[in-house]
């Protein structure tokens, strides 16, 4: 019997989030619409200006509204995001972005940072333990790829020089069921709280 794929419930997405996700094709379709009329109703003319500067401002418009359309979500997690363990691999997938599935033997290590707000807000310090060790990553050449869906509880995947994240509504759950399935998955548990952070190496 062929193994199933195994969907990890995720963290709802963000509402701010959600409602840049509405407002970006809200935004952005009326204009192309409108602009679009506008360009046929001038290559319409029985001697359209083709490098006029009506034209000129229309095309411009049109490539903002693209870009605002299309690179923006695929760039910023604006829509939700899902994953699942498969049989070949951590697969992942957000509206826009496509899916991407990472094997198990190129996952070098996971990091799982969650804040616990049981007693309040993480600290300034916890929270700025979390922005370093970001930074650092990135000024040794780490690239980031946001899968994430707020910033509540967050996964670091490491495989090679990228590293995806994304926000399991169990982190520790996630971190023992792919440890199932990647022997010596080194992994990293990092608790934000009120009184500091707790760092935990090994599996959780």
């Amino acid at each position: 019997m062929a193994a199933r794929d195994e969907e990890i419930p995720s963290l709802p997405l963000h509402t701010r989030r959600r409602v840049l996700g509405y407002l970006v094709p809200l935004l952005s379709f009326p204009i192309l619409i409108w602009k679009a009329y506008s360009i046929s109703l001038i290559l319409s003319q029985p001697s359209p200006q083709l490098v006029g500067p009506e034209l000129l401002n229309d095309l411009i418009t049109i490539s903002f509204s693209l870009v605002l359309l299309l690179l923006i979500p695929h760039h910023s997690p604006l829509y939700t995001n899902r994953c699942w363990l498969t049989p070949k691999g951590l697969k992942i997938t957000r509206t826009l972005k496509g899916t991407k599935i990472l094997p198990y033997d190129t996952i070098d290590r996971l990091e799982l940072f969650i804040r616990d707000e049981r007693q309040g807000k993480p600290s300034k310090e916890a929270l700025q333990y979390a922005r370093d060790h970001v930074n650092d990553l990135r000024k040794t050449g780490f690239k980031f790829i946001d899968y994430t869906n707020n910033e509540t509880k967050i996964a670091l995947i490491y495989t090679g020089e990228k590293i995806y994240m994304i926000t399991p509504a169990n982190p520790k759950a996630f971190a023992q069921k792919l440890g199932n399935r990647i022997r010596k998955l080194g992994v990293k548990t990092v608790t934000l709280t009120p009184k500091g952070t707790r760092v935990k190496e090994g599996a959780p």
